[in-house]
This record gives C-alpha cells, structure tokens and sequence, in this order.
C-alpha cells in the first residue's frame, strides 16, 4: 500500500516549524541541548548520552540524569568544538530486533505517537515492508544507527563510548570501567516491546518465507549498521 500524506504537527503545521526552528538554533549554537545532558562527568569532560530509537535508550537516559527524551543527531546540534569536549554515549542493537522493535510500537502499539502526528491515524495499517520507506523519509524514528554514533569529525568520528543493546546487564560495569561513575545508581530495562513475547508471522501477517524476505531486506537496508557494528 502507499505510504499516507505526511500532515504537519498541529495548525498549519505550527509545531513542525517550532521544531525545526529550535534545532537550527541549537545547531548554530553548537552546544548540547537538555536532550544530550547528563548530571555525569568523565574526568573533565561531560558526558552526553545520543539517544538511537528502540535501544533501551529510555533506561540508559535513566541512568545517566539526562532531563528529557531525544533523538537528536550530534552532528546535527553540536560544533566539532563541543563533540571534541565532551564524552559521548551511545547504544547500538541488532539491526533486523531495532527494525522489528520499532514497527512493534510506532505501527502495532494502538498509541499516538510521532508518526501518527505526521501522517494521521491511517499509518497504523502500513505493513512491516511500507515502515523501511517511512524510516528512509524518517531517520529519525529509527533510521541507520551511525547517525546517532558518528560524527563528521577527523579528530574523533565515532562516538566514545558504544554500548551495544544485548549486553545491557553490563551497562555498569562498562560505564564503571570507562571512568563514568554510576555506582549508586539502578538500571532497569523500561517500555519494553512486546516483540519480545509475540509470534511474528501472526502480528505481521507474514509467512515464513515472507518473513525471511523482511529480515533480507532489512539487512540490505541497513548493510551499513550490520558491517560497523559486527552484525553481519
């Protein structure tokens, strides 16, 4: 099927404008936004947490003091001078489980969320193949992971400190190691999907053959994420 016309956010699209409008301004002023922040520092350094969809973000955020959700893109806000003089944390998961953890909530989770803001109530019937065309138009509700993980920077073009989704019960411990103290602190893994728990070719309306042609072109999608991340 196609793809619903995209609508603006609010009136005449006034929350759209209010949007973009704010992210330029932070990206002309180059300096974390409450987003980024965390109440953390590595040494000298601040820490600043970069938010990828369905990565357990919401629990590391948690974890890490950050005052607000965001997926904001560090080569978006910041200037190279802030990326380089701060200490940047990231997460990254397995490609095709992101892929299928994000369709489960934007599209199959009866919620309104941004993409029913975008495009009205009619983007809860795409199919699992229509949500790849909306997260090309869309990076930002889940696109490749190496927005949220690199930056346009010789100096230091990936993040610092990447932790991957599978080992998230030694989230701590590598936090610990790498200088950032979050000793006194709990993690707890929170809105999980129900992916976890569903039989996929019965919520997707997919065969088993249909299914393997999904995660064929999920990965063909994503090639990039699963060869930097060690995916393949």
């Amino acid at each position: 099927m196609s793809l619903p016309e995209r609508k603006g956010h609010g009136p005449f699209g006034l929350l759209t404008r209010i949007h973009d409008w704010q992210s330029q301004t932070t990206a002309f002023r180059g300096r974390p936004g409450s987003g980024m922040k965390t109440d953390l520092m590595r040494g000298d350094l601040p820490v600043i947490f970069l938010h990828s969809p369905k990565t357990a973000g919401i629990s590391l955020s948690r974890l890490l003091g950050v005052e607000r959700l965001s997926h904001s893109w560090a080569r978006n806000r910041l200037s190279e001078r802030h990326w380089l003089q701060s200490y940047s944390v990231t997460i990254v998961r397995h490609p095709f489980e992101r892929f299928l953890s994000g369709y489960y909530d934007h599209i199959l989770k009866p919620n309104r969320n941004g993409l029913v803001k975008m495009y009205g109530w009619d983007i809860k019937n795409i199919t699992a193949h229509d949500y790849l065309d909306v997260l090309a138009a869309n990076p930002k509700y889940g696109g490749s992971q190496l927005f949220w993980t690199d930056y346009p920077s010789k100096v230091k073009p990936r993040a610092d400190l990447v932790l991957r989704f599978e080992k998230i019960k030694n989230w701590k411990d590598v936090l610990l190691t790498a200088g950032i103290d979050v000793s006194s602190r709990d993690l707890s893994h929170r809105n999980k999907s129900e992916r976890g728990t569903s039989n996929h070719l019965e919520r997707l309306g997919l065969s088993a053959d249909g299914f393997k042609q999904l995660e064929r072109d999920v990965q063909a999608f994503f090639a990039a994420d699963y060869k930097a991340f060690g995916y393949e």
